[in-house]
């Protein structure tokens, strides 16, 4: 075996990762009598399974279900059992070409366990909004541990193309699923796609290699409605509903725009962003926003909004304070402190 070449270009169907492989083996019979290899490819999740000596076609046995022992403490095939496509090839005296071995894959999404933490568009919005998106973690378990096997000192360079919007890197404690790392891959942009390579030698090889395929969250989360019922506090108290929508952008940031009336007299319009903590068992979020309410009734007149909130789930309170300041000659500038109780759903 002189070298190794390793290629995946991957992509998602069905929210899963599919990752189209091809191993290339650079392959040469230094003895003077005919080599007769029995060999397998072994792969996990792995179909559509081809091999090819110099662009000719070998049998391929059918998958058969193998064991590699105990996995849990090493990483690799903890989840999933691998499968053996056996194939047998005949080198003559001196004879060198290329082994390509060829199929598709479905790699396994990592899973994360949430906790007890819940992002505050989530726990105020417990009905409506899907849930908070995560960024997603596909791993693919490479055995290199025969590589040390091969006479000399082989190469072995790898490949991985993804979507422009994913990241390449690998996990250094593939047991404990530890966050990715970037650290020895060169990335490279080639149109639509991401291009990360890697080499490695026989002698530096690990035991196994994950290459960890992540598809970032997306920037924002929906979220909501709204529903407040309370009052105007201070002089011309009176009763006051609002509705309004909620989303996230990004998680800890909630934006929405509401619309508050007394039912008499009094309309008014507010775009407001505010941060929020996260709901932690059972304390609760809170939230502070800046917001600029817009009077349409009796008269048009902007102004400003400092609000605070305490959410435990989707049932909380709301106290804001507007200012609406003079803007032109005959008006005067007026506050109105309101307090509501609000349920999102």
């Amino acid at each position: 075996m002189l070298s190794e070449k390793l290629d995946f270009d991957c992509s998602e169907a069905e929210q899963e990762a599919v990752c189209r492989f091809e191993a290339r083996y650079q392959l040469r019979n230094g003895t003077s009598e005919t080599e007769v290899i029995d060999a397998a490819f072994l792969g996990v999740r792995t179909r559509e399974v081809r091999v090819r000596f110099d662009e000719e076609p070998l049998p391929v046995a059918d998958a058969q279900a193998v064991s590699m022992g105990p996995t849990t403490e090493s990483g690799g095939l903890a989840h999933s059992l691998p499968e053996r496509f056996g194939f047998t090839l005949t080198l003559p005296p001196g004879r060198e070409g290329e082994l390509r071995v060829s199929g598709l894959m479905q790699l396994e999404r990592r899973f994360l366990p949430s906790g007890y933490v819940w992002p505050a568009v989530q726990s105020r919005h417990a009905l409506l909004s899907p849930g908070p998106p995560r960024a997603t973690h596909w791993d693919i378990d490479y055995l290199l541990g025969p590589i040390r096997t091969w006479a000399g000192n082989p190469t072995l360079h790898i490949t991985v193309r993804v979507p422009s919007s994913w990241e390449v890197g690998s996990s250094p404690d593939a047991s404990a699923r530890t966050l990715p790392v970037s650290t020895g891959w060169r990335l490279r942009h080639e149109g639509e796609q991401v291009v990360a390579e890697r080499s490695l030698t026989a002698e530096s090889a690990p035991e196994w290699l994950n290459v960890t395929l992540t598809k970032p969250k997306p920037w924002w989360i929906p979220g909501g409605v709204q529903l407040g019922l309370g009052a105007r506090l201070g002089d011309g108290s009176r009763f006051m509903a609002r509705l309004g929508y909620q989303l996230a952008a990004p998680e800890s940031f909630l934006h929405s725009l509401s619309v508050e009336t007394d039912f008499r007299e009094q309309v008014v319009l507010t775009p407001l962003t505010q941060y929020a903590t996260p709901q932690v068992v059972i304390i609760p979020s809170f939230g502070f926003g800046l917001g600029i309410p817009v009077q349409v009734r009796p008269d048009v007149r902007p102004g400003l909004r400092l609000l605070a909130d305490l959410h435990f789930g989707p049932v909380g309170a709301a106290l804001s304070w507007d200012h609406y300041p003079a803007l032109r000659e005959g008006t005067d500038s007026f506050s109105r402190l309101i307090l509501l109780g609000q349920v999102g759903l």
